[in-house]
C-alpha cells in the first residue's frame, strides 16, 4: 500500500524543528515506567528498554512524577542520566519538564546540559535527599 500526503509538504527545518519533539512525546508514551523509589511528595520511576551499556557507565531515563503541582504548573519531569557504577556517582544529560503527570502533556522546559558528577556511595554525613539517587544508582547498575 502506498500513502501519498496531501497538502503541502514540511521543509527540512520544520522537520527538524518537530522531529525532537514528536520522539520526546513517544518516548514518554512508550517508555514502560518502573517504580523503583518515592518520597513524601515524589515518585520515581524508571525505563528499563532506555537503559544504555557501556561496561561501568550506564544511561537511564529517570520520570519524576510529583504529586501536587510544582511551580510553573510542572507535574512532572523526565530526566536522563548517566551513571558510573564503579565510582558510584551520577549527573543529569538532559531534562524535560511537563504540565500533566507522567511525563504527559505539554512540554514547558527542556534543556540538553550535563551537570556535574554526583557522588551517591554512602557516606559519613550524607543527607538523606541523595537516598533517591542512591536507589536509581542500585537500579542501573544492578543489570
Amino acid at each position: 500500500m502506498i500513502f501519498k500526503l496531501v497538502g503541502p509538504s514540511l521543509g527540512t527545518e520544520a522537520c527538524a524543528l518537530f522531529l525532537p519533539l514528536l520522539l520526546s512525546a513517544a518516548n514518554s508514551a512508550w517508555a514502560e515506567w518502573v517504580k523503583i523509589t518515592e518520597t513524601t511528595d515524589t515518585a520515581f520511576y524508571a525505563d528499563r528498554a532506555s537503559l544504555g551499556d557501556k561496561g561501568n557507565v550506564r544511561r537511564v531515563a529517570v520520570l519524576q512524577d510529583y504529586a501536587k503541582q510544582e511551580p510553573g504548573g510542572v507535574r512532572s519531569r523526565r530526566v536522563s542520566y548517566e551513571v558510573d557504577c564503579t565510582a558510584e556517582r551520577l549527573r543529569s544529560l538532559s531534562v524535560t519538564e511537563h504540565l500533566e503527570p507522567m511525563a504527559r502533556g505539554t512540554s514547558v522546559n527542556s534543556s540538553a546540559r550535563e551537570s556535574e558528577w554526583m557522588y551517591v556511595a554512602p557516606r559519613t554525613g550524607s543527607n538523606l535527599s541523595r537516598s533517591t539517587y542512591r536507589t536509581i544508582l542500585r537500579f542501573v547498575c544492578a543489570g
